[in-house]
């Protein structure tokens, strides 16, 4: 009975303190402020892909500081690269966290340099029981079907970052955790299968991005 006692205090003591947890985290982002620095980002975003007076150098190299000063990088980095992260060494770890970024540049840079007129619309926002903030929105494309897009947010000292970009439903941060650890892991269970790959993907990328004549 007295182990028992013992038990039911400390289950009764983690819950609170989660909830303790929970609740300051919650408080430390406004839902509103997060929809403010989406709505800032969307627009910033737009802008830079559907603008024809820059060249694709030009547009990979302004979508690259948006990604490292409105993303956390390195915890999505980290996310997607999962357990095998811990076995990675410091070189690998550098290694693929400058892979994982360039890619992500040249593939939103290849993938939107087409589009014209879009705009994101803020449909809305929800706080998270992880103390983040989901931003609801959709990329409104002339003649064409909504894209629905929400957007992960937590704040880091003091200042809100992207954690996740959730499409149409499906978390990009866990799509690639999936694709990566089958590259991982056909390539032996070693991290440098992966960075390889990423090499050869931003290979072909740069080809598309870069004309010759501009590196």
């Amino acid at each position: 009975m007295i182990k028992e006692g013992f038990m039911m205090k400390k289950f009764v003591f983690v819950c609170v303190s989660l909830f303790l947890w929970i609740q300051g985290s919650n408080a430390s982002i406004a839902p509103k402020d997060a929809e403010t620095f989406m709505s800032t980002i969307g627009d910033q975003v737009i802008n830079l892909l559907t603008d024809k007076t820059i060249s694709d150098q030009e547009r990979a190299d302004q979508f690259r500081e948006i990604l490292e000063t409105r993303f956390n990088v390195k915890a999505i980095g980290k996310f997607v690269l999962g357990r095998y992260w811990k076995q990675a060494s410091d070189d690998e770890k550098q290694k693929f966290l400058e892979l994982f970024k360039e890619t992500t540049v040249a593939s939103y840079a290849t993938r939107f340099k087409e589009y014209t007129s879009e705009r994101l619309e803020i449909l809305g926002s929800r706080p998270e029981a992880d103390g983040g903030v989901t931003v609801m929105t959709q990329i409104i494309r002339p003649n064409s079907q909504k894209i629905p897009i929400d957007w992960k947010i937590f704040e880091k000292n003091g200042e809100l970052r992207i954690y996740d970009v959730i499409l149409e439903g499906i978390s990009m941060g866990i799509t690639q955790r999936s694709e990566y650890a089958s590259v991982i892991q056909k390539g032996g269970g070693r991290v440098e299968a992966i960075n390889k790959a990423l090499e050869d993907k931003l290979s072909t990328f740069n080809k598309e991005v870069i004309p010759a004549s501009a590196k």
